[in-house]
């Protein structure tokens, strides 16, 4: 049970972010992929946090 719960989990956290990479290669104008890496650059090192042990 363990496992599969750890799969869904896995599997939540890759499929979001391949949904917003597609959005980010295919439907974002420059200037959106530029606020969308600006975004992610800036909250990065708060995330940090969460991730590290």
């Amino acid at each position: 049970m363990t496992r599969f719960i750890l799969t869904v989990l896995v599997g939540m956290v890759l499929g979001s972010g391949a949904t917003l990479y597609y959005i980010y290669e295919n439907h974002a104008d420059p200037a959106e992929q530029t606020m969308m890496r600006d975004t992610l650059l800036n909250y990065a090192p708060f995330l940090e946090e969460y991730i590290a042990p």
